[in-house]
């Protein structure tokens, strides 16, 4: 797909990997259509949209809202004449073991992880399809391994790689034109971490290092423009699924290594945070908290990623 004049729509645009797509795909020569629950943010991402003199349609709506998101995708058929291109991003999180999550918290994770992308691919694909467009959904590493501590967005997660594997293989055996594509990061440097919702009443520490998020938005405009199934960014997390996929008792100590560092938090949750409430500012980076010198590897480059991307695009398809 060449992106120029072509038209996308972003959830979770506004903040973090949404953002940092929307504003990449502008660039790219896309109109971009911007859907989250809060206005205010989008409406940062939708002005870096415009000054790359691209078109900006903003759409304040829960993807949980079956009806507003109907709404919003005939809206942008009629004010940008059509759609080309779905990034499925939207997701919230809650953090705390499982036996410390209340189902509410748990089953809403769900419902916005998960069952908010069913949502808004449901209601995408016809109009996809009759421009011959394409998906491309967030996903996480956590569909190849386990995360303590996010036992239901690892979930949401599993689910949603489920869910599109079968979807892409009833789309090609009815002849329907729709590619899919899932992108698998790594940790990344989002605003997320400073708006977990937490059954610990204290914000998970960080990983001692993580991706800028235009690592992720460079990824998925390359999955944009040269769908392939699945792609898995940033090559420290691609060596974690390798060594749990052959040398589990190693990797499950890891594991609990992650465990104890995300349990070991110590700044207090302000709010219900993003599980209960929109969130998203524009920004598209994390508020910095490490200290030096491990401060320097939040938001860091993938120096494998841009080689795996061009294997990608050499492979015969």
């Amino acid at each position: 797909m060449e992106l120029e004049g072509k038209v996308a729509l972003v959830t979770g645009a506004s903040s973090g990997i949404g953002a940092a797509t929307a504003h990449r795909l502008a660039r790219e020569g896309c109109d971009v259509a911007l859907l989250a629950r809060g206005r205010p943010g989008l409406e940062v991402v939708a002005e870096r949209v415009r000054r790359e003199g691209r078109r900006a349609l903003v759409l304040p709506c829960d993807v949980t809202d079956r009806d507003g998101i109907a709404g919003a995708v005939a809206r942008v058929e009629e004010e940008l004449g059509g759609l080309d291109l779905l990034v499925s991003n939207a997701a919230a999180v809650v953090f705390g073991r499982f036996e410390h999550v209340s189902p509410e918290a748990f089953d809403r994770t769900m419902e916005i992880t998960f069952g908010g992308a069913v949502n808004v691919i449901r209601a995408c694909l016809p109009a996809l399809a009759a421009r011959h467009g394409a998906i491309v959904a967030v996903g996480s590493i956590m569909t190849k391994i386990p995360l303590p501590t996010f036992s239901s967005y690892a979930a949401a997660k599993h689910a949603l790689r489920g869910f599109l594997s079968s979807l892409r293989i009833e789309l090609h055996a009815a002849g329907d034109p729709v590619r899919i594509s899932l992108v698998n990061p790594g940790s990344v440097d989002t605003p997320l971490w400073d708006s977990t919702t937490t059954a610990t009443g204290k914000r998970p520490h960080r990983p001692p290092d993580s991706y800028d998020p235009d690592v992720l938005a460079r990824a998925v405009v390359d999955c944009a423009k040269h769908p392939r199934d699945e792609l898995t960014v940033g090559g420290e997390a691609r060596a974690l699924e390798l060594l749990y996929a052959t040398s589990r008792p190693v990797a499950e100590r890891v594991l609990g290594i992650a465990h104890r560092l995300y349990a070991s938090g110590r700044i207090p949750a302000d709010g219900p945070g993003g599980l209960w409430e929109a969130s998203g500012t524009g920004d598209v980076r994390g508020t910095p908290e490490m200290a030096p010198p491990f401060g320097f590897l939040h938001g860091r480059p993938s120096l494998w990623t841009p080689v795996r991307l061009a294997m990608g695009r050499l492979r015969p398809r």
